[in-house]
């Protein structure tokens, strides 16, 4: 960096005709406020970097003054000079320091400018990616949109921010937060409409989690995160689903039995179904059509689809819910990599998600054939191995389990009987809920009553 004389700080001086979307006068006047009072460091500290700094020469002087800012050093013309090893002429720190003020409002409103100055040059270097990549045919549509769209959200979350909160402050936001609660009002979570299960998750589904629903074939994974989802909706919280498994006309047959409680298997032959029993499912259907639940069944989906098509959804319509069934369809955003690999990315961006957008993910999951020679057949963690790093992404690890699917002869005592294991809950207690799951409707519901035997005089006896 060559020593440099100060440019005209008059009114005449025009920083756009040297270079588009940048005030050079804010860049002068917050160098020189900083100049004049370090302690204003403090006040646009947490909104500028150097390279918000559209002349390079600014830049390093604001990476001058922060680093002796930070050291506790004096800050002033001389010292910065000699940060900078004499790079940048002492008249030019001289002037800069004569164009600033001491006053702490018109310091941040100086940084302001210069900060939205610069998101305006990343966002035109967005566009010029983006024009870039409409032209690069190599790469899949989807992965060019996911570029743009993930440069487009890091706009907004680039500044450095000021992340630390007193415990005065801190407080005050709790008990605000708890007193919401107590009322009742504007409540984090989301209920499941599965009383025991709410109950031992503190309330039910908050957002920014990522919660794991995992099980074996058969055990109603797909029932039980349709049922929520269809809950929610019901609540007016806008719920959505990817659903790499099934066509879509499948998950409104399931719906529709859950809804109008007629037989799932007389709406897949509606010829089955009496005249009473079609009269429910046309009212059923009519309720469920009011209800903000969406759904997608296009396959070929990697995270980076996932994240530009969810992204729009809360854009459009709002986002409360998102259900993915299942992690093994899920592709990783580079099928070279090894499928270890891939699912650990897919995990872990899926969490960065929920907390992006201030949702709940549902992610599904299958275990292998291991659990089945378990005497019991009930999911543990770590069944959870060959899932990458799911169990150390998820906030929640709930196992969906139906002994009479594992034992069919265990008898129609247990032809209703399920349990939802809570195997990991951050914060939280874990443990079994009995839960009812009616078959011919793919239902989940509440269990009332003991647990049943199959041995007199025991109530826990599924071995």
């Amino acid at each position: 960096m060559n020593a440099r004389s100060m440019p005209p700080l008059d009114e005449d001086f025009d920083g756009t005709a040297v270079m588009p979307l940048a005030s050079y006068e804010a860049e002068h006047a917050v160098l020189g406020s900083l100049l004049m009072d370090s302690r204003l460091y403090d006040v646009v500290g947490d909104l500028l970097q150097a390279k918000d700094f559209a002349d390079e020469t600014h830049g390093a002087v604001y990476g001058a003054i922060s680093a002796l800012a930070v050291a506790a050093k004096a800050v002033d013309p001389i010292t910065v000079h000699e940060q900078l090893g004499g790079q940048v002429d002492l008249g030019y720190l001289t002037a800069l320091f004569n164009a600033g003020s001491i006053n702490g409002s018109s310091a941040r409103r100086y940084a302001e400018i210069v900060r939205e100055r610069a998101l305006s040059r990343q966002l035109l270097g967005v566009v010029d990616k983006a024009r870039e990549l409409a032209r690069d045919h190599a790469l899949p549509i989807g992965d060019r949109i996911e570029q743009v769209s993930a440069q487009l959200a890091g706009l907004v979350s680039d500044g450095p921010g000021d992340e630390w909160v007193d415990a005065s402050a801190g407080m005050d936001e709790f008990l605000q937060e708890l007193d919401r609660r107590a009322s009742g009002v504007e409540e984090p979570f989301m209920p499941t409409g599965l009383a025991d299960l709410d109950n031992q998750l503190d309330g039910g589904l908050r957002p920014g989690e990522l919660v794991i629903i995992a099980g074996r074939p058969g055990m109603g994974k797909t029932a039980l995160a349709l049922g929520i989802g269809s809950h929610g909706s019901k609540l007016k919280q806008t719920c959505a689903m990817f659903s790499l498994e099934m066509p879509r006309i499948q998950l409104y047959e399931r719906q529709i039995a859950s809804e109008a409680e007629v037989s799932y298997s007389k709406i897949r032959l509606p010829k089955r179904l009496t005249d009473e029993e079609g009269a429910a499912v046309v009212a059923a259907a009519e309720r469920v059509k009011a209800r903000p639940f969406y759904v997608t069944d296009k396959t070929g989906h990697n995270i980076n689809t996932v994240r530009t098509k969810a992204r729009a959804l809360k854009r459009r319509h709002g986002l409360r819910l998102l259900i993915i069934d299942y992690l093994g369809l899920l592709e990783g955003a580079n099928p070279k990599d090894n499928r270890t690999t891939q699912l650990g990315e897919i995990t872990r961006n899926l969490k960065k998600l929920a907390k992006e957008l201030d949702i709940t993910i549902l992610l599904l999951a299958q275990l292998n054939r291991e659990v089945e020679k378990r005497v019991d057949g009930m999911p543990i963690l770590s069944d959870l191995r060959d899932c990458g790093e799911i169990e150390q992404d998820a906030d929640i690890v709930l196992f969906a389990h139906r002994p009479i699917q594992h034992k069919p002869s265990l008898g129609d005592a247990w032809r209703y009987y399920g349990v939802i294991r809570v195997a990991k809950q951050r914060g939280g207690a874990t443990g079994d809920i009995d839960v009812k799951y009616t078959g011919p409707l793919l239902t989940f519901s509440n269990w009332y009553g003991a647990r049943p035997s199959t041995n007199p005089g025991r109530s826990a006896d599924f071995e």
